[in-house]
């Protein structure tokens, strides 16, 4: 048997070895989920699978604490209730198999359709929640997402894939996987998908001048990706490449309504090499090298007078390395260390008119990030250990910033852990922050120089798996952030500025539980309690809901004797999200989505936008 062939694909374990698989996000290298300093949530492809996850976005809101907005353009991750105008999943870390994915022009973290790998080559996706600077330094603020892809030998051979749904959608996929005779692992795909999208309508344009409200074909996304991996003797080579064409319905940033020329494209490419090796039986080491690129080219339709095509473009591209190891030379410690580097060689952001050409922005810069980290894992006792960490990091224009992780897991009997954890994180302004200055409707102004946000959190969870069928979570936390980063209105008319004047505080308490029963259903349930206030305007936080609660029941569906076809599988999934104030102090009403799956083997006016209905969706996979 060949070692491709003995090791099972993770979709196909049962869920008494999911329940003891390792994670790696927490501390950078693999503990199970009762061993990490911290309360990890993953689902896997399996899960991906079965309820019909169509992108990333639709993944992490199915997680606990986690909720997901959209305002027609982009996705948007509230971690929780947190969620503020403005923020382009910045304070949240973004990884595709270890390696750092946010931009360094935005710094946001793609989970849309511009997220630039298929689901379908997804093997699971881990969050760790909580202040992640002491382990990766910036963006790590709210926690840290780590998507890990799928390799040739888990999608053997050749594969075609078509979907189509509401709303015009549909998606092709061909993907080939394979393990040659000199033990090389290769993986290639390519997925272009379209969405037409449906007339939207806003109350804010109803007037017979803008065709009452509705606008007429602008909802469009069309995405193309291509994604490739190999992997050989500890070499891990990987291209990521995604371009979306996204139509903007809604007017945003002041823009005249319902004109067809307003859109967006989102290009981006990434390339990562990385390098694994055992140096002594007590000491690994990993190092990985990585560039990326990014471009966004928005354009904006304006009526100044006269009727004019406005464009923004922003550009980010860059390199890294990394460097990590790992020590068990040290009886009772499980010492690494590392340090990490990015040059940005380039972060342009260009703002103009285009007939007639007239220039708003011309904001050119360069820079890097440096950051040296050490952790220790020691076991005070058998049942008790402490997790220890410190990392130092500086990115041009900022201050350096220390932040600690501090965790202590006390393993109450051989299913049970009591955590106590406390760290720190930071953010420094992103160039977007720091450099966009435009003078036009829908521009920022008047910001002033900026200081890097800072959160602290304290946490406590107990954890419980008494059978390797069954999982059970309790946590309580609470956090304060510092220097808050928020857009706001500035003193001039369709103007927006950046300041620092926000504090928040956090406080919350969730719960989780995982069953499987016998037979192979399997029930999960999730709910969160989550309080924020800003301590200096002494008012609760817009767009943050107090109340999550994620509810999933799966079962077989076996064929009835003498028919032929073979077993399905179905799915139900509730997602609630409780009420929220919007920026206009209104108060939108909680609400609850429901989808019901079958799988078988053969910045804008609007106070709110409108999120899809009801919806459907059919898939044709074929493997040969």
């Amino acid at each position: 048997m060949t070692h491709a062939h003995a090791q099972a694909d993770m979709a196909d374990l049962p869920l008494e070895q999911l329940m003891q698989l390792q994670v790696t996000t927490a501390s950078r290298y693999a503990q199970t989920a009762l061993e990490a300093p911290a309360t990890v949530s993953v689902v896997t492809a399996d899960d991906i699978r079965l309820f019909g996850y169509r992108n990333l976005s639709e993944v992490l809101g199915s997680m606990r604490g986690l909720h997901v907005s959209y305002d027609r353009t982009y996705h948007y991750l509230g971690t929780r209730g947190f969620a503020t105008p403005g923020d382009y999943n910045t304070r949240v870390l973004l990884l595709v198999n270890g390696v750092r994915f946010n931009d360094n022009l935005y710094d946001q973290a793609t989970i849309g359709t511009d997220f630039p790998i298929d689901l379908d080559l997804v093997d699971r996706v881990e969050f760790v929640p909580g202040p992640g600077s002491a382990v990766y330094g910036a963006n790590a603020f709210f926690g840290v997402i780590n998507v890990i892809t799928r390799n040739g030998r888990q999608l053997a051979g050749p594969q075609v894939s078509a979907e189509a749904g509401s709303h015009g959608s549909a998606k092709l996929r061909f993907s080939l996987g394979t393990v040659d005779a000199h033990g090389g692992d290769w993986l290639i795909a390519v997925t272009r998908a379209t969405t037409r999208g449906a007339d939207q309508y806003y109350p804010s344009y109803d007037t017979p001048s803008t065709h009452k409200g509705v606008a007429q074909g602008l909802d469009f996304d069309r995405s193309t990706q291509l994604f490739a991996r190999m992997h050989q003797n500890g070499l891990t080579l990987t291209l990521a490449h995604g371009e979306r064409n996204k139509g903007m319905p809604t007017a945003a940033y002041s823009q005249v309504f319902n004109d067809p020329r307003s859109r967006l494209t989102d290009t981006t490419t990434r390339l990562a090499a990385e390098y694994t090796t055992q140096v002594r039986p007590s000491l690994a080491l990993t190092g990985r090298v990585h560039a990326g690129r990014y471009e966004y080219v928005g354009d904006y339709v304006y009526d100044y007078p006269p009727l004019t095509v406005n464009r923004d473009v922003g550009t980010g591209q860059w390199w890294a390395t990394e460097w990590q190891w790992v020590s068990t030379a040290l009886a009772r410690h499980k010492l690494s260390w590392g340090v990490d580097y990015r040059r940005d060689t380039r972060i342009d952001q260009l703002n103009f008119d285009l007939e007639p050409r007239t220039d708003n922005l011309d904001a050119r810069r360069t820079g890097d990030a440096l950051g040296i980290f050490v952790q220790d894992e020691f076991a005070l006792r058998p049942d008790l250990t402490l997790h220890a960490g410190l990392r130092w990091g500086r990115q041009s224009g900022s201050k350096g910033s220390v932040n600690p992780r501090l965790g202590l897991v006390y393993w109450w009997n051989p299913t049970t852990a009591i955590k106590v954890l406390h760290g720190t994180a930071y953010r420094p302004p992103n160039a977007y922050e720091r450099d966009y200055r435009v003078d036009t409707p829908g521009g920022v102004v008047d910001t002033v120089a900026l200081r890097s946000e800072r959160v602290r959190t304290t946490e406590l969870a107990l954890e419980h798996a008494p059978t390797g069928a069954s999982r059970m979570l309790l946590t309580v936390f609470r956090s304060n952030v510092t220097n808050l980063i928020s857009l706001g209105n500035a003193h001039q008319p369709d103007r927006y500025t950046f300041t620092n004047a926000g504090r928040v505080h956090m406080q919350g308490l969730e719960a989780a539980v995982d069953h499987r029963l016998d037979g192979g259903a399997r029930v999960r349930a999730v709910y969160g309690r989550q309080k924020l206030r800003d301590t200096v305007a002494d008012t609760g936080l817009t767009h943050s809901p107090e109340h999550l609660l994620k509810l999933q029941w799966s079962d077989s569906v076996r064929s009835p004797a003498g028919l032929g076809w073979q077993s399905g599988r179905y799915a139900v999934e509730v997602i609630g999200v409780g009420s929220r104030r919007t920026l206009q102090h209104a108060r939108l009403p909680a609400n609850i989505r429901t989808n019901l799956t079958y799988s078988a083997s053969y910045e804008i006016r609007e106070d709110s936008i409108a999120q899809d209905g009801r919806t459907y969706r059919v898939k044709l996979t074929y493997a040969f």
